[in-house]
């Protein structure tokens, strides 16, 4: 395969333009410098920086174990301006001196006697950003010759990120720098360039892009490639970086009911879901005999309807009739009336999903929260399992076959729909065959309160693991 020889191109000049090196510390944790910092009940104000101690500041305090405290507003003489903002006072065999200096945050790197702290993802960026770099940049031959020639590079690397803009070689050092194993993730980097090119055999790349936030101009957001190459053709191939094999991604519902019926605005739906939460509510209202005067009272003087359909607004309201339901032995936010209007819920939603036009609605809303919008440009993307020893491509088969069951738009094409529930559980499971290709659909579906402190809105969350086709366990 033969790579476009990468030309340097002049940045084009906008007002808002951000420089690289600002850009890269908007998504990288960096060390909090504070004056009161504690970490695990103990102050730590003492600070690692990499100055040269010995020779600008062991001659102004003298022979002693040399120590740097953050403060807020410091005393005496400042013997050393680093061009920063932070200062540092010198404390030297435990005691301040009346000496300090000025430093910039990139010059203290960590909490004195405390492990620097590394961002989270700085292993994954460095071997993401690496798989398209070394399509460029091919003359590599071990990591360390590879951190000692990067230490020396400034400009371009040739590599874009998703606003069109070319990082550049400072921020793939402060990529590295922040790696607590950046020997492992650059040979891994390497060797998932290597996939990337056996997958792409025969075509030519026109431009490289890491994508850890925004993509390309034109590519879904919802796209779960971590780099994408631009081929000469004008297609586009993402590859979504693991580490580890693991299995693909099935769509999901994790979301309030209500905001679930909503995104696709569709009144008639949203309706029939908020009838089914009040006719639970009163079905679970019947269920309090009279003798329960307290109880029976309260819950008979309360208008569900007048409530909105949230998971917290109605705090207070259900607090007040907690009290009624306490003084008859009854506990308003488990059995005494929550489990029963939940259950009801359940059984009526279970039972109105199994309409074909019902599931089909919400399918497609999952569609919605799954993927990016049908016109976006077209980007498949596959799995990049990589390791030190050789990285894979692995096909996402399932994926467009899983885009067509959930986007579809005629009923007609769901059959088979059951679903089973055992009358006293947060869970039932819904089964259906999408009809065009055979497929058998399973998913446990959720509903349930999960509100801190107990059930507070009419509203509940609806949940799922995720909708899994059985045919995959013996396709892949």
């Amino acid at each position: 395969m033969s790579i476009r020889k990468y030309v340097q191109q002049v940045r084009p000049i906008q007002e808002n333009y951000i420089e690289p090196i600002d850009k890269i510390h908007s998504f990288l944790s960096e060390l909090t410098i504070s004056p009161n910092y504690v970490m695990k009940g103990v102050e730590n104000p003492f600070y690692v920086i990499d100055i040269p101690i010995e020779k600008d500041i062991r001659p102004a305090v003298g022979e002693g174990e040399i120590k740097f405290k953050n403060v807020k507003t410091p005393v005496g003489t400042e013997i050393k301006n680093y061009g920063g903002t932070k200062k540092f006072q010198i404390n030297l065999d435990g005691a301040d001196t009346d000496k300090y200096i000025s430093t910039p945050i990139t010059l203290v790197k960590s909490h004195l006697g405390q492990k620097q702290r590394k961002d989270a993802t700085a292993s994954s960026n460095v071997n993401e950003f690496l798989s398209v770099y070394f399509l460029l940049h091919r003359s590599y031959t071990t990591p360390e010759a590879f951190m000692q020639e990067v230490g020396g590079k400034v400009g371009d690397t040739g590599v874009l990120n998703g606003d069109g803009y070319y990082v550049d070689y400072d921020e793939l050092k402060i990529l590295l720098d922040k790696d607590e194993t950046p020997e492992r993730d650059i040979a891994i980097g390497w060797e998932n360039s290597n996939a990337i090119i056996s997958d792409n055999a025969g075509r030519t790349i026109d431009d490289v892009y890491w994508v850890p936030k925004k993509k390309p101009e034109g590519i879904g957001e919802k796209n779960p490639s971590d780099v994408i190459v631009k081929l000469a053709d004008g297609g586009f191939v993402g590859y979504s970086n693991k580490i580890a094999s693991g299995k693909d991604k099935t769509p999901k519902i994790n979301t309030n009911i209500i905001a679930f019926y909503g995104k696709l605005d569709n009144q008639t739906q949203v309706k029939l879901i908020k009838n089914l939460i009040d006719q639970a509510w009163n079905y679970a209202k019947s269920l309090i005999p009279k003798s329960n005067k307290n109880a029976y009272s309260a819950i008979n003087k309360f208008s569900i309807e007048r409530e909105k359909f949230s998971e917290t607004t109605s705090k207070l309201a259900f607090a007040k009739l907690s009290k009624e339901f306490t003084k008859d032995k009854l506990n308003f936010y488990t059995d005494g009336y929550y489990y029963p209007f939940r259950n009801k819920l359940i059984e009526t939603f279970a039972t109105f999903i199994s309409l074909p036009s019902n599931l089909t609605y919400i399918l497609n809303t999952v569609a919605y929260y799954t993927y990016d919008d049908v016109d976006v440009t077209p980007c498949p993307y596959k799995l990049l399992i990589g390791t030190e020893r050789g990285s894979r491509v692995k096909e996402v088969t399932s994926d467009e076959t899983t885009r067509e069951i959930f986007f579809n738009k005629k009923s007609i094409n769901y059959t088979n729909i059951s679903t089973r529930y055992d009358g006293k559980s947060q869970t039932f499971t819904l089964k259906f065959t999408y009809k065009p290709l055979n497929i058998k659909v399973e998913a446990p579906i959720v509903l349930r309160t999960r509100a801190k402190g107990g059930w507070s809105g009419k509203a509940l969350y609806i949940t799922t693991s995720g909708f899994k086709k059985k045919w995959l366990d013996f396709q892949n």
